[in-house]
């Protein structure tokens, strides 16, 4: 196992630090009217994006943020039909980052280098906390669309 694998904290474990330093606090989408976006790029590729907001208590006015996308479908049978959740997952555990409870060296969770690794078709090291070359939405060719939690069509 890596160092970088060994170092991790995984999100889980990092809402329990949140709760036990931040009892007050919550996670919530960063805009709850719109708590995520799809972006519809050309073919059949489309991500789901989702930005998460970790408040440390109901009147937090600097609350943590941590923004994450995960390509849809899923690219595996652990993520296929689990986008939006894995999405909200990595967002929740990146923005409770940003309010400075440690995840390791690395920004990426350990469900964002799995996957990273399973599209590449190979395995990528860890160098330096980071993870390898990650495929992101082509945001030139890609067509934003909003949609309420009511309206999830996965």
């Amino acid at each position: 196992m890596s160092d970088w694998a060994q170092d991790y904290i995984p999100v889980n474990e990092r809402i329990a630090q949140f709760i036990a330093k931040y009892p007050e606090g919550s996670l919530q989408p960063a805009d709850p009217s719109q708590p995520y976006t799809v972006i519809e790029g050309k073919g059949e590729s489309s991500w789901i994006v989702y930005t998460a907001a970790a408040y440390r208590h109901p009147g937090d006015d600097r609350p943590g943020i941590g923004c994450a996308w995960e390509p849809v479908p899923g690219k595996t049978p652990y993520t296929r039909g689990s986008e939006l959740m894995v999405a909200e997952t990595s967002a929740w555990g990146r923005a409770i980052a940003a309010l400075g409870i440690a995840t390791n060296r690395s920004v990426a969770s350990a469900e964002e280098v799995r996957s990273a690794s399973e599209r590449t078709g190979r395995s990528q090291s860890v160098a330096n906390g980071r993870a390898g070359t990650q495929t992101t939405p082509n945001t030139k060719t890609a067509q934003t669309r909003t949609q309420s939690a009511e309206e999830v069509p996965f």
